[in-house]
């Protein structure tokens, strides 16, 4: 018959030698390569033949009472042209809402939609220019917009009033 003592003392050495590391015992590593890819771009692009955006916008006159004397719907071009062929072209418009901008006239709104397809615009969310309808060529994108006079109910006091449209465009 064994005794059991002597099963006791090999099995409590062999716990204690596991849960202690014994200095001849090599560390362990594992050797990966990660793989990375990076494209560099010198696009060079330029708006409406280099001459960028308007620096201003003729819209219609319109009366104190709100009637509008001209063409409503303006055009504000914004064609981009690159050197090179672009994979993703961005623009950002901020400072609207419900596809409308303020004038320094509490009493009048611009609202504003694209050319190209008729959509209106979106504020605070970019907008891919490199796909349709915007996209022309893999090198031209159409962003123009078209501007209308939104009037609001009531009398308008009469003088110049102006707006701004603040534009970001993001490419690669």
């Amino acid at each position: 018959m064994i005794d059991r003592r002597c099963l006791f003392f090999p099995l409590l050495i062999g716990l204690l030698s596991t849960s202690t590391p014994l200095a001849g015992f090599a560390a362990h590593k594992a050797s990966v390569n990660l793989p990375i890819t990076m494209t560099v771009t010198n696009p060079q692009c330029q708006i409406n033949n280099g001459t960028g955006l308007p620096e201003n916008v003729q819209l219609p006159l319109i009366t104190t009472s709100g009637a509008l004397l001209g063409d409503n719907n303006v055009e504000i071009p914004i064609v981009i042209d690159c050197l090179n062929d672009i994979t993703k072209f961005e623009v950002t418009f901020t400072g609207g809402n419900d596809s409308k901008i303020t004038t320094s006239n509490t009493m009048v709104d611009l609202t504003l939609s694209w050319k190209k397809g008729g959509g209106a615009v979106t504020f605070g969310s970019p907008v891919e220019l490199s796909k349709a309808p915007f996209l022309v060529s893999p090198k031209q994108f159409d962003g123009s917009l078209l501007v209308r006079v939104s009037p609001h109910t009531g009398t308008i006091p009469a003088g110049s009033y102006t707006a701004t449209l603040p534009v970001t465009f993001t490419y690669y």
